[in-house]
């Protein structure tokens, strides 16, 4: 468990960006109206909720004598995410109406490929 309070720190600064990004996504999309900002807030809470989720299930506590749990974990934690991805897009699509799919999927991409990212270049760590 060496090493674990910064992983933690690490990883409510990632999820703190990504909450900061599926809000400015959100209020972006109310530029062109509600349906928009509805469908960036949906998208961009899809991506927080998977990275969350994937966190949560990976970050939990574990004995270092078990490597083995731990790599199980974390391919248990990319198949729930995805899932949870799947099922999430399939519910809006299909109970959602209307819906800006661009929107949709721009807050989604922002969220889950560029949180990330800016929380490395944020950290200082881009420069090591």
């Amino acid at each position: 468990m060496i090493g674990r309070p910064l992983d933690w720190r690490r990883l409510r600064q990632l999820l703190v960006i990504q909450s900061g990004l599926v809000f400015l996504s959100t209020v972006a999309g109310m530029v062109f109206g509600k349906v928009a900002a509805l469908s960036a807030f949906l998208g961009g809470g899809i991506a927080l909720g998977a990275s969350a989720l994937f966190a949560f299930l990976v970050f939990a506590p574990y004995r270092a004598q078990q490597p083995g749990a731990l790599v199980a974990r974390f391919y248990i934690a990319e198949v729930g995410k995805l899932l949870l991805v799947a099922c999430a897009f399939a519910v809006i699509f299909i109970w959602v109406r209307p819906l800006n799919a661009a929107a949709l999927f721009v807050s989604f991409f922002l969220v889950q490929v560029v949180s990330p990212l800016l929380a490395h270049w944020l950290t200082g760590e881009a420069q090591r």
